[in-house]
């Protein structure tokens, strides 16, 4: 790789060279997938050179790429491959060492579904210093919510919901999400305190917050529910909650919104062992509307 991974083992480096060797590490992962994709191309007969007998065995043929060997393919490709395979895995194994040392890091291994890399991912772009309350961190992960407006369909009783100001767009689907609806979108009136997820940009602007953060912690969401870890209590009593208070609105809406539920709670958690970690101030009974 250009930069050399040693100086990232120092116990010294901070959030920033974490961030740098996290960005390393992906440049690695999409130079092999990209590489991959080409040798996969040619085992599988869609470019020239290639044979269709192969296409079975691409993924074996890659792996015998990677630790060196060469099996047929043209060699300056399988070099470039076998070279992204190893820096990829050397800036892994780098990212393990370096969180290993983080302060969170003893709070994160008793959490079942946070690894290496995805607490890598997340804690490279956090600043706890930065942050004097758990809700900091949502609003710069974009889990905090904004001012919104509530609209329902008297046909087929499917609720939304839009940031203030925005545009609204007919027609709509069904809250089956099978079919079009024939119906309209009417104000909801008495809805005063709708709040909704803030929106990618803000009138074609810039961002509200960090969209890497943000996916970081959508890919924490979705790896805490499939290995049913402790926070799952919290989007499965969201889900049951919405169930009642909010029939109107479609499955993946309820998802959504007890992903992030979820989400938060993990924030907040994070926020606290970590300032606890590093001598740090916590606010007091810190536990706001989720």
């Amino acid at each position: 790789m250009a930069i050399s991974l040693e100086r990232f083992t120092q116990p010294s480096q901070g959030a920033p060279d974490l961030r740098l060797l996290y960005q390393l590490f992906e440049e690695a992962q999409r130079s092999r997938v990209a590489h991959g994709e080409r040798l996969r191309a040619i085992f599988q007969g869609r470019t020239v050179g290639g044979g269709e007998e192969r296409a079975e065995n691409a993924d074996s043929l890659l792996k015998q790429i990677a630790r060196g060997h060469t099996v047929g393919a043209p060699r300056v490709l399988e070099r470039a491959y076998s070279r992204a395979a190893s820096d990829e895995a050397d800036a892994s194994e780098t990212l393990r060492e370096v969180i290993e040392l983080h302060p969170a890091w003893p709070w994160l291994t008793s959490k079942k579904g946070v690894g290496h890399l995805l607490a890598a991912r997340l804690l490279s772009r956090l600043d706890v210093t930065r942050a004097n309350t758990p809700s900091a961190f949502w609003a710069y992960c974009g889990l905090a919510t904004i001012p919104g407006v509530a609209y329902r369909c008297g046909r087929c009783r499917l609720e939304v919901a839009y940031p203030v100001g925005y545009k609204l767009h007919e027609p709509h689907y069904a809250r089956s999400g099978a079919r079009e609806c024939a119906g309209h979108l009417e104000l909801v009136a008495n809805e005063d305190t709708t709040r909704v997820a803030p929106r990618r940009s803000t009138l074609g602007g810039r961002k509200s917050y960090d969209s890497h953060a943000r996916k970081s912690c959508y890919l924490i969401g979705i790896s805490l529910l499939r290995c049913g870890s402790d926070y799952r209590t919290f989007y499965d009593s969201e889900r049951a909650r919405l169930a009642t208070l909010r029939p109107g609105w479609t499955p993946k809406h309820s998802h959504l919104s007890a992903l992030r539920r979820m989400e938060k709670a993990f924030l907040r958690d994070l926020w606290i062992a970590w300032r606890r970690a590093v001598n740090m101030p916590v606010v007091p009974s810190y536990f706001p509307r989720l």
